[in-house]
């Protein structure tokens, strides 16, 4: 016949066994909410790592090109980025749809340069295109390279001066 069990003994197994895992478990709790605290707050570094490298690579030189490109760089930004985005595509600036595609004009990626830009968003008649008319700098000429006019030219030499009396 099988042996006696002793029951006592038996019962003092199982409550040191169960009170061992109980001990793993809360140590493991312990440790799974260590991690995730830990895990959370890499996350928001990362974000903020993220926002800090957008800024720098990104949304600077978007908004410089909007200072420089428009009359109105804030309303030049928020029509911009109604069609388009700016993103880093292999360490360069590519301009893209709001679904994600690259912009092309003539089969070809349209670069993020002053000339390429006013080029795209001025063209045409849509009713976009009229906008940008009215808020972008189509061209940075100062009228420097106008023929110099001398001031004591064949006109004006027939004028009399206009004396205010303050001589």
């Amino acid at each position: 016949m099988s042996e006696p069990i002793d029951l006592s003994a038996e019962v003092e197994t199982l409550r040191r066994v169960n009170g061992e895992l109980k001990t793993k478990s809360a140590t493991r709790k312990a440790k799974v909410a260590e991690l995730e605290a830990t895990v959370t707050e890499l996350q928001s570094k990362l974000l903020d790592a993220h926002t800090s490298l957008r800024q720098v690579t990104i949304d600077g030189p978007l908004k410089q090109m909007s200072e420089s490109i428009s009359t109105a760089p804030q309303l030049w930004l928020e029509q911009f980025n109604k069609s388009y985005r700016l993103e880093m595509v292999k360490g360069q600036l590519t301009l893209q749809t709001t679904d994600g595609k690259p912009v092309l004009k003539n089969d070809k990626p349209v670069p993020f340069d002053r000339e390429a830009l006013v080029k795209l968003l001025t063209d045409g008649d849509h009713s976009q295109a009229r906008i940008f008319k009215s808020i972008t700098i189509a061209s940075r000429a100062s009228g420097a390279s106008a023929p110099y006019r001398s001031r004591t030219s064949a006109t004006d030499a027939n004028k009399p001066s206009i004396q205010f009396g303050l001589r």
